[in-house]
């Protein structure tokens, strides 16, 4: 009887095994998103890319696993979701000294500045609208800067963007003291090559306007009681001011 039974049971497990075996749950299809590849070009930047495509710079990065949107480079591959054919990109173009000069305006005869304080944003992105409305959250009453140079995030890559108070000519938090910001975190990452033209030719045109001495070109952590690491470990300082005694 006890072998009868035992097996029955070795029955019973086989024919459940077979069952199992023969039963497949469907699988669900895999949605692939659709999309094109865009090669990258010498000279074109991640925003500029989004901005064409109209997607959004953080999603692009996401999509194409990006930390750093400065750092793409000529023949890479990056993946546009929801885009079916490739788009012509503007390719950055280096800005012109006298590009610079228009965005400074005239002489303020009424002005005495005698100091440039240069800054990183400690952001990965940016651009004077964000850090303006950041600024303002915080009671600094709107933009500190007078300059924000982007790094092709939320702005163009080496755009020099005017903020208010160069317009209103109204001092930041230190007297005769003209503030520039590069957006990036340069403990992190370096200055785009962009940037750093940029950079050059917006302090020649200052220095030429307001006789601004070389000495008083300084980094924000130089400032007597600053405890920061502004503008970052990686800023090109030295090599800034070899090129602004060569303009």
């Amino acid at each position: 009887m006890k072998s009868l039974n035992f097996k029955l049971i070795l029955v019973f497990l086989y024919l459940a095994f077979f069952i199992s075996g023969c039963v497949t749950v469907p699988r669900q299809p895999v949605v692939q998103p659709y999309g094109i590849y865009h090669i990258v070009e010498r000279g074109q930047t991640l925003y500029r890319i989004a901005k064409t495509y109209h997607i959004d710079v953080n999603q692009l990065m996401q999509v194409n696993k990006i930390t750093d949107a400065t750092q793409i480079e000529i023949g890479q591959k990056l993946f546009i979701p929801g885009v079916r054919s490739p788009l012509p990109v503007e390719s950055y173009k280096p800005v012109s000294r006298e590009a610079v000069r228009k965005l400074i305006g005239p002489k303020y005869r009424a002005s005495h500045w005698r100091y440039i304080t240069l800054h990183h944003s400690a952001t990965l992105e940016g651009n004077a609208e964000c850090f303006d409305r950041n600024h303002r959250s915080r009671r600094m009453g709107g933009l500190f800067y007078h300059f924000v140079i982007g790094n092709g995030t939320l702005s163009g890559d080496g755009e020099v963007e005017v903020g208010w108070r160069w317009r209103k000519q109204e001092e930041a938090n230190r007297p005769a003291d003209i503030q520039i910001c590069l957006v990036g975190n340069f403990n992190k990452e370096t200055v785009s090559s962009a940037q750093f033209d940029a950079l050059v030719k917006l302090i020649s045109v200052l220095r030429e306007q307001y006789n601004v001495p070389m000495r008083n070109i300084r980094k924000h952590k130089d400032i007597e009681g600053k405890i920061t690491e502004c503008p970052g470990a990686n800023f090109p300082f030295q090599r800034l001011i070899a090129e602004l005694k060569k303009s």
